[in-house]
């Protein structure tokens, strides 16, 4: 099979379509697959090598000129590809593909029209009031473009059925959407005691850590706001960086916690593992979460997880079995549910035992497969198209 993959962002930048893109890629190749890769991250010092045509168009110009770089080089990839997996930039990457004639696989993690609206402070509502509210121009024109690229695409992919219901609610054909569950490209393996790590963090007390990227919709806030309430003196630590950063570290400092607040700022993904082997509970407290990669790595490490009960988390844990899972918003209960598994170590222990059953879910190479299984069907959709060799 010949194929294009399109990503916002690629290594050396973090982030989960980077790791996703970055790996399925090689995987891809590996398997003998022709892949080309157009990319929207800078890489001045050519620090990452591939072993495959890998097209870089640069965050600093001017979106326009960006996005007409990303239509050209995609339609151009395409001409020599049968099919096209967008991941995004997705308006241009889709135009490109259509120009070319070629079929498009669309991944959406989640509702970039709501995020975007979020970012800019055009609305407060939550991600489902969001769906059905109505909105002013700017906010309309994003779900507009939402829909449209949406409805380009051949074949939609979404990591839970949570995200695929939100897909089907802006008219977009539910017979082309296809869930993947996220997969882990390894399992997560801690490089360093938990000791050394605590005494390097100057942390000695118990550490509840929450692993995101510091969006708003994350509501790291409320859990700095929590603090005071954790129990044993417990410290919040806060593994990843983001664009409210700032404001939650001046945040914890105005309600006097920052001695109790640890922020590490980005860190190399393969370092997560040993920050939450490190820490007693796994925190998430999102607004929504299309199939959260953090979970499954606390899955996977053995911490238990305190988290909103939306989304996609209902999909991958049971409250009171491999998680407790509280209403987002309920700071009570999210603060009562931390502080149990902080007095009571055994209940936390039989929360983690039971979520790391049935883990192999969670392979990559169940991944790889089932995306090769959508291209493939993308492929024989085309009219006339014969279907690439496995």
């Amino acid at each position: 099979m010949r194929l294009t993959l399109v990503s916002n962002i690629f290594p050396p930048a973090v982030g989960g379509p980077a790791t996703h893109v970055y790996h399925l890629a090689a995987s891809l190749h590996q398997r003998g697959h022709e892949v080309r890769v157009i990319a929207g991250t800078d890489d001045p010092e050519g620090v990452v090598k591939v072993p495959y045509p890998l097209v870089r168009v640069s965050w600093s110009m001017p979106v326009p000129i960006r996005y007409l770089r990303v239509m050209w080089h995609t339609w151009r990839a395409a001409l020599r590809s049968d099919v096209v997996y967008i991941n995004g930039i997705e308006l241009p990457a889709s135009l490109g593909a259509l120009l070319a004639g070629r079929p498009r696989v669309l991944k959406v993690v989640g509702d970039w029209a709501w995020e975007s609206a979020i970012r800019r402070g055009l609305t407060t509502l939550g991600i489902e009031p969001f769906q059905s509210a109505d909105h002013g121009i700017k906010t309309r024109l994003f779900r507009a473009i939402q829909r449209f690229y949406c409805r380009l695409a051949s074949v939609v992919v979404v990591p839970s059925a949570y995200v695929g219901s939100l897909v089907a609610g802006w008219g977009v054909d539910a017979r082309k959407t296809r869930v993947i569950q996220n997969a882990l490209t390894s399992a997560p393996r801690p490089d360093e005691e938990p000791e050394y790590v605590l005494r390097a963090l100057g942390l000695d007390a118990p550490v509840v850590c929450n692993v995101s990227r510091l969006y708003a919709w994350k509501h790291v806030d409320a859990l700095i706001r929590m603090v005071p309430r954790f129990e044993q003196g417990a410290a919040l630590l806060i593994v990843g960086g983001g664009p409210e950063q700032s404001r939650l570290e001046q945040l914890a400092r105005e309600i006097g916690v920052a001695e109790r607040v640890v922020f590490t700022g980005d860190v190399p993904h393969d370092r997560v593992a040993t920050y939450l082997r490190a820490s007693q509970i796994c925190v998430l407290n999102t607004q929504y979460e299309g199939l959260s990669h953090t979970l499954v790595e606390a899955r996977h490490v053995g911490t238990p997880i305190v988290t909103t009960d939306i989304g996609g988390n209902r999909e991958i844990l049971r409250h009171g079995h491999s998680a407790v899972l509280v209403p987002f918003g309920d700071a009570d209960a999210f603060v009562q549910a931390v502080n149990r598994l902080l007095v009571d170590p055994a209940y936390g222990a039989r929360l983690a035992q039971a979520a790391q059953t049935d883990l192999e879910h969670f392979r990559w190479d169940r991944l790889v497969d089932q995306t090769l299984e959508v291209l493939h069907d993308a492929i024989d959709r085309r009219p006339g198209a014969a279907r690439a060799v496995a």
